[in-house]
């Protein structure tokens, strides 16, 4: 029998609030027994593969493409229901989220840590992100939303789902600042704002920024580091003030940096696609997250992305996997959605 929800929830929310490393397995192994009973589509999974796997690591990867197709969640209702960009061929994937306690707890601190260099000093925000309000399915706008509750003096949301990136309020922003500013931004978005801004507006030494995306889907592309000269050109801020963040709607945890460290509550994998097994230090493979947070939808996650980490666990995204690729770990997709269809 699995142990009570509320057990697990609340040393899940110690966690987050005063991670300590040497819990994570403990906690992610009774995750893992959690969701394979309350659960019954990765509980017949699991059954499939043998039954209660040794450890987190051996714990069935579920694709992300699968959100599109199911429902992962265990619990009835929904504080929000977090989808996909669109930006990929078909449905868009979709997390319903019964309870964002654990997600909003976990948050902050590794935000402060990379995105504002440890310092949580009030600033200006200029988010080139929807605002919650506008866009309720976007976890992306969930989270700069709360963060910015917390963190912001005060905030200017310039960007519109209809419209794309206002560019007059974006510059109405830099010429008001009288001191550091934070900037956070899509890739896309902030690829549009660059290509508009007339004469060079520097920042205040002490800015910063959040980058987040890629181009995926998109009509336009600019490498990393054409991106990143724009930046330190137009608006002065040097590349070790422009933090990615890795992050995706399947998911309640992050990552960020150049090269890409987990939240605490977020391992990060590099797996062999044809056998899902880890592979070995700077070798290319898929991404896989084992993400603590997810207690009500699925923690194991196979992502489409390629990468490779080092020899410390940090990750260096090589972009999208090729079909060919994917197709490697289809098996794992179509066993799970004739489980879930009772054949």
């Amino acid at each position: 029998m699995a142990e009570p929800r509320e057990t697990l929830h609340a040393d899940l929310l110690a966690f987050a609030q005063a991670p300590e490393a040497d819990r994570f397995d403990a906690l992610a192994d009774r995750v893992v027994a959690y969701q394979a009973a309350a659960l019954p589509t990765y509980g017949r999974l699991v059954r499939a593969r043998g039954g209660a796997p040794a450890g987190w690591r051996e714990a069935p990867l579920v694709p992300t493409d699968l959100f599109r197709d199911l429902d992962l969640c265990s619990l009835p209702g929904a504080a929000a229901t977090f989808r996909t960009s669109g930006t990929t061929v078909g449905a868009r994937g979709s997390r319903r989220v019964p309870d964002l306690s654990l997600y909003d707890a976990a948050m902050g601190a590794p935000f402060v840590a990379h995105v504002l260099g440890g310092d949580a000093t009030p600033r200006p925000w200029l988010c080139l992100v929807p605002a919650p309000e506008a866009a309720p399915d976007s976890s992306l706008a969930h989270m700069v939303g709360a963060l910015s509750r917390r963190l912001a003096s005060r905030v200017v949301w310039a960007f519109d789902l209809a419209t794309g990136v206002d560019v007059a309020a974006c510059e109405a922003f830099f010429d008001a600042a009288d001191g550091p500013v934070v900037v956070l931004t899509t890739a896309f978005a902030l690829a549009h704002l660059l290509d508009q801004v007339a004469v060079p507006r520097p920042l205040a030494a002490g800015s910063r920024a959040m980058l987040t995306g890629g181009f995926k889907g998109k009509a336009e592309e600019v490498s990393e580091e054409a991106q990143l000269a724009d930046v330190e050109r137009l608006l002065g801020l040097a590349a070790d003030a422009v933090v990615p963040e890795y992050g995706m709607t399947e998911l309640s945890s992050q990552a960020y940096g150049r090269p890409l460290v987990a939240n605490p509550s977020l391992r990060l994998r590099v797996v062999d696609p044809q056998t899902q097994r880890d592979l070995p230090a700077g070798e290319v493979g898929l991404v896989a997250c084992f993400d603590l947070l997810n207690l009500d939808n699925v923690s194991a996650i196979l992502t489409g992305d390629l990468g490779r980490l080092d020899a410390d666990g940090r990750l260096t995204l090589l972009g999208r996997a090729p079909d060919a690729v994917i197709r490697g770990c289809s098996l794992t997709a179509e066993e799970l959605r004739a489980r879930t269809a009772g054949r």
